[in-house]
């Protein structure tokens, strides 16, 4: 059959139209490198769970330690679960790890090992980490010395004793790269007063500087500044080695040099060079921008803040710590808000564990872990004030030491000379600087300026700011004068903040209100208005500040030893009432109710878990801690023991069921205690959270001289049994009063220990 091409009969067989799809891209299909700078952003438990999805995630997390090495541990602590993920980070080069794993081994918190030779076992662990710590941290100061510092352990085994002789073989065997280790070796010794010890601790320092550690290059050129200081070709030849240090970014050596060169010609050089060097230093500080920490806080406001710090003030002010500390302190709180969110509830736990952290480091009257806890109010347990600090030691990568206005201030109280009073208002507008979040966008070095400039236009001198200041600093009295305008507004203009009890929020003040500081606090300065005319500057009402616009009810998320049971706030709750305050009363007591405080005291202490052989307690009970002055009349009251606050103790330090005495046995866990409770407290009259002043848990029982014997405390009544007193039979002595270090006998002081 012929067919016709017409199309009817004959068409051409129809090509397939294949449609090209674009390729679909997968998160397995981005390249390596992109890969491992997503893993290294993620936290620790989330890398687990993306090493499960495919096999090839699984074959870059298991063979690359770069991913390890820079997980996020946050708010995650070692344990037994965990262990091997911790171990496997630390060994990668992840700092963080190290730092918790060194420290849950320290203080035996989380891993929980027991048996006998516990402390040798945690101690050789723990300075295996502390040394590989130490290794990874490059940009900072060494810091482990701050935990294993003395006291030690007067008796039994002690894992400080332990971290510190592991770490010194660590250095005999091999010294190369050890530099830091040995600076901390060498710190620790330092504490010690036997002769032999401090020539020891000279000797790491000299092997630790050879290292490269430089730190202790300077330490050194402190110690022999005072020798070189009779020869002047040796001191300028000290003042040379202390400029490299200053070049080295040593900041100590830094504050150092620019004291020496403030005063004039000391390094050979013109006056113009010498002030052109001190100008560096304070045209390189940058502004802190506090306000920055609102941005990561979202809960949190500028009068939270302002509360917690005020009450670190009191705290300082109670246990007389310097202002350095305190400086210090409010600048990791402020470093470690900027970084990662803390809820309320633990804001008081930051406060109070960078204050632990910060004493350890600049002085000898450290803030002991016990002591700490109790100073909130119990409100959180040993164990949370241990992590607490590993968090903010992993945060701020080790760098505990930063510049502070303090700082700045000295150089400038070396190059002008001041009256004591204008001296000590200058300190006083320092301390108010730290309360304001809004200063934050001043630089430290031009607020210790303006802090100054103000200083001495308030005691009416005629040229408060000299054409050698301004070459010093670099700052001329035009540039400073928003800066005075502002410090003025907040430090004195601005009404001060009220806490939830409407009792204003003073505590700067009235630690400047003492005589040492010549009751500078209760001075009467100049209002803004004749500030501003003072100036030539035009008067404009400043604006409200954000701290007092539309102030409500603050509620309280601050604790401080109260009489009451001290709850536990795991969550931001609200506690209805303070209750009244714990305090050691000051006026003589009879031997029936001085053994009952002291058996108080003894359980308020033991009962924090802590661990076997660091008996931090013993520096505490030993040392002289501030109390206040006065008699207060108190009461006690018999509560139900599972109401006590050491119940929130671990398990480790659980007090035995059976009770010697001779009163009515107990039930089983049943523990008597007492709690002493002002009769009449009268919190008006405080400032703040100012019960912090009360007596600390170590506090001496003194008698109040000239007082007449009167009795402070009344049983309650009841059964004749349930006043009897019952002693634990752990307590193998009745604790006697505690004594001042000037009182310690010869024997004690010959062991070499630092008592605090």
């Amino acid at each position: 059959v012929v067919h016709c091409r017409c199309s009817r009969c004959f068409s051409f067989p129809s090509k397939r139209r294949i449609i090209k799809r674009p390729r679909v891209l997968t998160f397995l299909n981005l390249p390596e490198d992109v890969l491992f700078h997503i893993l290294k952003g993620l936290p620790a438990a989330d890398i687990l769970s993306v090493r499960t999805v495919h096999s090839h995630l699984k074959y870059l997390v298991d063979n690359h330690s770069s991913v390890w090495a820079h997980a996020s541990f946050q708010d995650l602590w070692p344990s037994p679960n965990n262990l091997r993920m911790f171990e496997r980070a630390a060994e990668s080069g992840n700092f963080e790890a190290a730092v918790k794993l060194s420290l849950a081994y320290l203080y035996n918190e989380g891993l929980s090992i027991t048996g006998h030779g516990r402390a040798e076992v945690n101690g050789i662990k723990a300075s295996h980490y502390f040394s590989l710590a130490e290794h990874l941290n490059v940009c900072a100061v060494p810091f482990i010395w701050l935990f294993i510092r003395p006291p030690w352990s007067f008796s039994g085994s002690c894992c400080k004793a332990v971290v510190y002789e592991s770490l010194k073989a660590e250095c005999q065997l091999d010294k190369a790269q050890k530099g830091s280790i040995l600076h901390s070796l060498a710190k620790v010794l330092n504490f010690f007063e036997d002769e032999g010890k401090r020539k020891e601790s000279l000797e790491m320092l000299e092997e630790s500087s050879k290292q490269g550690c430089l730190i202790s290059s300077y330490l050194l050129w402190e110690n022999n500044r005072k020798a070189a200081m009779s020869d002047p070709g040796r001191y300028l030849q000290s003042l040379r080695k202390l400029r490299d240090y200053a070049a080295k970014g040593c900041w100590e050596a830094q504050i150092a040099l620019a004291k020496a060169c403030g005063n004039g010609n000391q390094l050979g050089l013109e006056a113009k060079s010498s002030k052109e060097m001190v100008s560096q230093i304070f045209q390189a500080s940058l502004p802190t921008h506090r306000q920055s920490i609102f941005t990561v806080q979202k809960g949190m406001s500028e009068i939270m803040r302002y509360i917690l710090v005020d009450w670190l003030v009191e705290v300082a002010t109670m246990k007389d710590f310097s202002s350095l500390c305190l400086h210090m302190t409010v600048g990791c709180v402020d470093r470690y808000l900027k970084l990662r969110p803390v809820s309320r509830a633990r804001l008081q736990l930051l406060g109070i564990a960078c204050m632990v952290i910060c004493t350890r480091f600049i002085s000898k009257e450290m803030l002991t872990i016990r002591e700490a806890v109790w100073l909130t109010d119990n409100s959180y347990k040993y164990e949370e004030l241990v992590r607490m600090m590993g968090e903010i030691i992993s945060a701020l990568e080790g760098k505990i030491r930063i510049p502070t206005i303090l700082d700045y201030k000295e150089v400038l109280s070396s190059i002008v000379s001041l009256e004591r009073r204008t001296l000590h208002l200058y300190s006083f507008i320092c301390e108010l600087s730290l309360l304001n979040t809004s200063l934050g966008v001043y630089s430290p070095a031009r607020l210790a300026a303006a802090a100054l400039l103000l200083a001495k236009i308030l005691h009416g001198q005629a040229h408060p700011w000299t054409s050698q200041l301004s070459e010093c600093t670099g700052f001329s009295q035009e540039d400073l004068l928003p800066c005075v305008l502002s410090l003025h507004q907040k430090c004195f203009h601005d009404d001060v903040p009220k806490d939830y009890r409407q009792v204003s929020l003073i505590a700067v003040k009235q630690r400047f209100e003492d005589e040492r500081y010549e009751e500078i606090g209760k001075e009467q300065v100049m209002s803004y208005s004749q500030l501003c005319s003072l100036l030539g500057v035009k008067q404009e009402d400043p604006a409200p500040s954000p701290l007092h616009r539309n102030v409500v009810e603050i509620q309280t998320f601050l604790s401080s030893p109260s009489g009451k049971r001290a709850k536990r706030r795991r969550e931001d709750s609200i506690q209805d009432d303070r209750g009244s305050f714990v305090t050691t009363p000051t006026a003589e007591l009879s031997s029936q109710e001085e053994s009952l405080l002291d058996n108080f005291l003894d359980w308020s202490l033991d009962s924090c878990s802590g661990y076997e052989g660091d008996q931090e307690s013993e520096g505490e009970r030993e040392g002289d801690v501030t109390s206040p002055s006065g008699i207060l009349d108190v009461t006690v009251l018999y509560l139900d023991p599972a109401e006590h606050c050491g119940q929130d103790s671990s398990d480790e330090d659980s007090l035995p069921g059976e009770w010697d005495g001779s009163g009515a046995p107990h039930r089983e866990g049943e523990l008597p205690g007492a709690y002493l409770t002002p009769r009449n407290p009268n919190p008006e009259g405080s400032s703040g959270y100012s019960s912090v002043n009360t007596a600390s848990p170590t506090s001496s029982v003194e008698s109040s001289p000239g007082a007449p014997p009167k009795p402070t405390s009344a049983l309650p009544q009841g059964n004749a049994m349930n006043r009897e007193l019952c002693q634990p039979h752990y307590l193998h002595r009745r604790q006697v009063k505690r004594k001042n270090m000037a009182e310690h006998t010869e024997e004690r002081l010959n062991l070499g220990f630092l008592s605090l």
